[in-house]
């Protein structure tokens, strides 16, 4: 195997002194740099930074002088609130095609990129919770129609659609928010392209930001082609999700990385006599390589993989939502981090877990991580799967005594050991990262491998 050369350094807010004024603590007064340079910090700059980097493929950098702009540890709860208020401002505009939840079914439509639109229906059930709804994306079976006259020309996926919204409706899951999306264009006829891509992170972030819905306790599921659908949009989207429950429809080992599942819970349900792509067998296979990794890992990878009896395609699709709602909140810095850097229909996350990935080489390639985390130390494994992945990951930094050193080791060898410090690049770069309230980060170390 070809050895990678390594390079690890801080960004220079750990190394160079962080002496800046706060950018929000005068609001839009302009602050003086250590050069004694002007450089205009305020809301507004900050506003507008967030506002180009909504549903962007690749994220527009920061001036640097934020990363030399410190946050004391006694303020950074409040300064984490104001940032996420400003990111909650820059999304004004996309909240306004997101509804209200509502009991009624609620119909709206998005347009998503390659000019594609998506049908979409919302309902809530039961009583708010004071920490807000779980959010369960529903997708609906189906598929492909290549001779068909337009997008939604399709009578079986319309039909499909319809039972999902009656199935949803009839799971014994309240208190819920249901996000039943109709497919895009019958005639490519699945979830998981670039276009899709976007649709289940507009609508998870939406979701949060709405403050209708319970971030640590979101679901994807769906039957047949939506199965598969929520199966790998599920995994490759893992740390946004507490649980999925793709029902006959098992993808493959390499469409769905069981890395990913560490702290997700999966219910997958297949039909014994499902043979049609080897369904069934796929199956089985889940179940083996889930209960083994599960042994192997004491409280992780927490699944139900059930090979209903007497069973073909149409299997009893009642007990996943309810069983779902019954495991553990989303861990949103788990001392044990694992996934697979890959990419679906060309596209890539910009970060996954606590990682920021953008920074790597995009093609085509596979790696996968593992970062065990205990106290101020972090292990870093990797493996090359596929290809060659080159360039460089942040590691970002929370939940450690920031008055003593973080260590770092990358494959076995110790490549950083010193302080680090918290500042507003970091803070920024992390919400246009992930759009996650649970996941404002204000300190990191940059690994290049």
């Amino acid at each position: 195997m070809k050895k990678n050369f390594l390079l690890i350094f801080l960004i220079p807010t750990s190394l160079i002194g962080c002496n800046q004024e706060d950018p929000l603590s005068k609001n839009r007064d302009d602050v003086t740099d250590k050069n004694t340079q002007k450089s205009n910090f305020n809301t507004d700059d900050i506003l507008n930074y967030f506002k180009k980097n909504l549903e962007s493929e690749h994220l527009e950098p920061i001036n640097s002088i934020y990363y030399d702009t410190s946050i004391r540890s006694d303020s950074l709860k409040y300064k984490k609130d104001k940032a996420w208020q400003l990111w909650e401002d820059a999304n004004i505009g996309r909240m306004a095609s997101f509804p209200h939840a509502s009991e009624n079914e609620t119909e709206f439509i998005w347009n998503l990129p390659q000019a594609q639109r998506m049908k979409i229906k919302t309902f809530t059930k039961g009583s708010k919770p004071s920490t807000g709804y779980p959010f369960l994306i529903n997708l609906h079976g189906g598929g492909a129609f290549t001779g068909i006259s337009g997008p939604w020309a399709s009578s079986f996926n319309t039909d499909e659609w319809k039972t999902a919204l009656s199935l949803g409706k009839a799971y014994e899951d309240s208190p819920s928010y249901y996000f039943i999306p109709r497919m895009a264009d019958d005639r490519i006829g699945r979830w998981y392209y670039q276009p899709q891509q976007e649709a289940w992170l507009r609508a998870w972030q939406l979701a949060v930001l709405s403050n209708q819905v319970d971030p640590d306790r979101t679901y994807i599921l769906g039957i047949s082609e939506g199965g598969y659908g929520s199966f790998r949009m599920g995994t490759f989207y893992a740390d946004y999700f507490a649980g999925i429950g793709p029902m006959a429809g098992p993808e493959t080992k390499e469409a769905a990385p069981i890395e990913n599942l560490r702290n997700t819970s999966i219910r997958i349900e297949v039909g014994e006599y499902d043979t049609l792509f080897g369904r069934n067998e796929m199956g089985k296979s889940w179940k083996k390589r889930l209960d083994s990794a599960a042994a192997a890992n004491p409280g992780e990878f927490n699944h139900v993989v059930t090979m209903q009896p007497n069973h073909g395609h149409g299997i009893n699709y009642d007990e996943v939502t309810p069983w779902l709602m019954k495991q553990k909140k989303r861990i949103s810095y788990p001392s044990t981090l694992s996934f697979m850097y890959y990419d679906i229909d060309g596209g890539y996350r910009k970060g996954f877990g606590y990682v920021r990935l953008d920074g790597l080489s995009k093609t085509g390639g596979r790696k996968s991580f593992k970062i065990e985390k205990k106290d101020n130390i972090y292990h870093i494994t990797t493996e090359a799967i596929k290809g060659s992945v080159s360039g460089k990951i942040s590691l970002y930094i929370d939940q450690v005594d920031f008055s003593k050193p973080v260590k770092v080791t990358l494959n076995g060898k110790e490549v950083f050991n010193t302080t680090v410090s918290h500042n507003w690049g970091v803070l920024m770069e992390s919400i246009a990262v992930f759009g996650d309230p649970r996941r404002i980060y204000s300190a990191k170390i940059d690994v290049n491998i």
